[in-house]
């Protein structure tokens, strides 16, 4: 298995379509665009994201008891998906030319 050299990649992003801060429920679609930019040409032999899906919560509670305080403290996460997807497949070889912002 090749592994690109990450001293070619200048930027590698995905961008969301929506707002920044928009907040997603399960089953919901969601789109955008994968973004790579080069520091120089390179053949790419495969691309794949993994997406993964997930909620976390930590909460404390305190109550007193005498003159104690005891402290509870919660913690919950839930995994909804993850998954990986080629945007390029090994079977394909691409020249990948550098990607220039104007």
């Amino acid at each position: 298995m090749t592994v690109m050299a990450f001293r070619s990649v200048k930027l590698f992003a995905l961008e969301l379509d929506g707002p920044g801060d928009a907040v997603y429920s399960s089953g919901e679609m969601i789109t955008g665009v994968v973004i790579l930019e080069l520091n120089r040409e390179i053949k790419v032999r495969a691309l794949r994201v993994l997406r993964r899906g997930v909620a976390a919560a930590h909460w404390l509670e305190n109550r007193s008891v005498g003159v104690n305080t005891v402290y509870n403290d919660y913690t919950s996460k839930i995994t909804y998906f993850r998954k990986r997807q080629h945007l390029i497949r090994e079977a394909c070889i691409l020249d990948v030319a550098w990607a220039f912002s104007h």
